[in-house]
């Protein structure tokens, strides 16, 4: 292994003990059998056993500086570690996911300019259930103002740049879908992508396009809506919002969460924490 110069090394996480595999650890009284990789990795040390990085070839790379920032947090996953060969062990300067499941983390837990700073699919979840909700409202409602006044309120939650006021949470469904599509193909196409990604990444894809063509159909009507001058043309527009909201949940987003956890929990990033 050349010395000196800072360089990459990718692998996943794993202790001094367990090596490269967690099977056989006779590291705890449960026995390995009983607990994830992360778990058993995280007793060992607790055992005081060393992280290590076992890189593509199963090889075990000792970690120089066990306090390294980031080594807690990504035990047990693959990462992307930068740092110096040193000796016989690696200096680590940083511990990062791989590109693949940093564009996940984006599409599922964390992006800077959503609510909270959360995924963009939890956002358009959360965003397609108030439209859905006031949807429903708009069918329900037997005055013309009221039936218009929810379909501005599913507008709000669709595309608050289409309608500014409303209860959604300023983001919309069709920008966290775009959102979560685009970072979807990053995934797919970014370094560490395994088949479990790409074959489900192609699913959650065709999903998520999906749902934005049903967005731009369920603006569409919500802007008939708004512009009907009588109650039973609104009511007719709001019964295709309505069936349109249904579609964008269920069969669109509802789908695409789905699948997205059967991807997380493949790449044991099921509950890892971020």
């Amino acid at each position: 292994m050349p010395a000196g110069a800072e360089q990459t090394f990718t692998g996943r996480i794993s202790d001094s003990m367990c090596g490269a595999s967690h099977r056989a650890s006779p590291s705890t009284s449960l026995g390995a059998g009983a607990l994830t990789d992360r778990q058993c990795l995280l007793a060992c040390i607790g055992a005081l056993a060393k992280y290590v990085l076992v890189d593509r070839n199963d090889r075990v790379l000792p970690i120089a500086n066990q306090d390294a920032m980031g080594l807690p947090l990504y035990a047990g996953r693959p990462v992307k570690l930068t740092g110096e060969w040193k000796g016989d062990a690696i200096f680590v300067t940083r511990v990062e996911a791989i590109p693949a499941h940093l564009h996940i983390g984006h599409v599922m837990t964390n992006w800077r300019d959503t609510p909270g700073a959360r995924g963009f699919l939890p956002v358009a979840v959360d965003e397609a259930r108030v439209a859905v909700l006031h949807a429903r409202l708009a069918v329900n409602s037997t005055s013309l103002d009221d039936i218009k006044l929810h379909a501005g309120h599913v507008l709000n939650a669709l595309d608050p740049a289409v309608e500014r006021a409303g209860p959604g949470a300023g983001y919309g469904v069709r920008k966290a879908a775009a959102g979560a599509l685009q970072h979807l193909d990053f995934a797919a196409r970014a370094e560490g992508a395994t088949i479990n990604i790409t074959t489900q990444a192609a699913q959650v894809s065709s999903s998520l396009s999906n749902v934005l063509q049903w967005v731009d159909q369920a603006v569409a009507a919500a802007q008939r809506i708004r512009a009907a001058t009588d109650t039973a043309s609104a009511a007719g527009a709001a019964a295709d919002l309505a069936a349109l909201m249904q579609r964008i949940n269920d069969e669109g987003l509802q789908d695409a969460q789905t699948r997205m956890g059967l991807m997380l929990k493949a790449e044991g990033l099921l509950g890892a924490p971020r």
